[in-house]
């Protein structure tokens, strides 16, 4: 484990320096337009080149050039930074500048995150790779904790420019902390995008697991993305309400995260993923029902426990069973699947919130999900 702690901490900390700066992006974006097209903008640029660039980065990993793979998207994403720096130095900075570098930037992090994904997958030992991949949630959670509250201390006093330099001097970092560490490679040649579709429909348990996949995604898509307007129409909740929602989701992702990395798990994984997804579901319905801001809350921590553990069985039950050669074209497919399949539940879930009471939403999505996770317990776990 300790060579795979040499990826990961340069790579939690290169996330943190490159989420640090999204958000500068994104509040810089906020405050000087206020535009909500602006903002759809600045979504589709963080959304759509990630998903598109996931199932080369596959192909790529695959291809004997994984670590190359990685680097190159630290390498790009600090020159992006280095750009918007000098456009904002000489007065060059615009709306379509800032759309760009996130357009670039996301491409950057759509090409790194299979490959590193593939990497731990097999620099991990035979049966721990539940570890690794908690430990990749754990520094995750780390850096979505930490990465709001060190963006908002430090936008005022260095401004944008400040977060894109922390950004680039953090790939750098990185960049220098990948360069010796030998990364375990394919043997094949072949590494085509079409013989890894093919093989990932021909062999049931991923077929089945990528399905499974999308559509608890899809139906716990509500507690994903729409928990600040439920803080807001339920609770009263301002600024305060919202961050203290976000804190507890946090804290209980690191908890989870802390299990998952320290403890033991002896048990089966199907069952694992199917006990985490019915919590989360049962507490979608909870949070629906919930009169009280502070239940809620606990609420919100304790699908933030459960989430890792669901991502770690999740990845790693499909790992296992996935061929070495192929191991970096199924992590794209699990990671596009990871990455639309909320956006899809929302394009059900965010219309009907602003028809419906927000918490009828919750309520019917947290019973959808729960029978889900029920069927796939009784079908798979016979």
């Amino acid at each position: 484990m300790g060579k795979l702690l040499l990826l990961l901490l340069p790579q939690a900390v290169s996330l943190l320096g490159s989420s640090i700066a999204q958000f500068g992006i994104i509040w810089t974006l906020t405050l000087d337009y206020s535009s909500g097209k602006v903002l759809l903008l600045s979504s589709l640029a963080m959304f759509i080149p990630q998903i598109a660039l996931m199932l080369l980065s596959g192909v790529l990993s695959d291809g004997r050039k994984r670590k190359s793979v990685i680097i190159l998207s630290d390498a790009v994403s600090s020159l992006v930074a280095v750009f918007l720096i000098l456009a904002i130095s000489y007065g060059r900075d615009s709306i379509a500048v800032f759309i760009i570098s996130l357009a670039i930037r996301s491409a950057c992090s759509g090409l790194q995150s299979p490959a590193v994904d593939s990497a731990v997958a097999l620099m991990a030992e035979d049966g721990r790779r539940e570890k690794a991949n908690g430990m990749r949630g754990l520094l995750s959670s780390a850096v979505m904790l930490l990465s709001p509250v060190l963006a908002g201390l430090l936008l005022p006093a260095a401004g944008v420019s400040g977060l894109m330099a922390i950004d680039a001097v953090t790939a750098l970092l990185a960049i220098c902390a990948l360069i010796p560490l030998h990364l375990p490679e394919n043997l094949s040649s072949s590494s085509s995008l079409s013989s890894g579709i093919r093989y990932a429909i021909s062999d049931s348990l991923i077929r089945k697991m990528l399905v499974f996949h999308f559509i608890a995604l899809f139906l716990i898509s509500p507690g994903a993305a729409l928990t600040p307007l439920l803080v807001a129409r339920v609770h009263g909740g301002g600024e305060s309400l919202l961050a203290l929602s976000e804190a507890a989701y946090s804290f209980g992702m690191v908890a989870g995260g802390l299990v998952l990395s320290f403890g033991v798990y002896t048990g089966n994984r199907k069952r694992g993923i199917a006990v985490s997804l019915f919590v989360y579901a049962l507490m979608l319905v909870v949070a629906g029902l919930s009169p009280f801001f502070m239940l809620y809350a606990l609420i919100n921590a304790i699908i933030g426990f459960v989430s890792p553990r669901y991502t770690a069985f999740m990845n790693s039950e499909i790992q296992d069973e996935c061929e070495v050669e192929m191991m970096g074209r199924v992590m794209s497919f699990l990671a596009v699947v990871t990455s639309s399949a909320i956006p899809c539940g929302l394009l059900v879930a965010a219309p009907l919130a602003d028809i419906l009471d927000i918490r009828i939403v919750f309520i019917v999505f947290g019973l959808l999900a729960g029978l889900h996770a029920l069927f796939f317990a009784l079908r798979d776990l016979r």
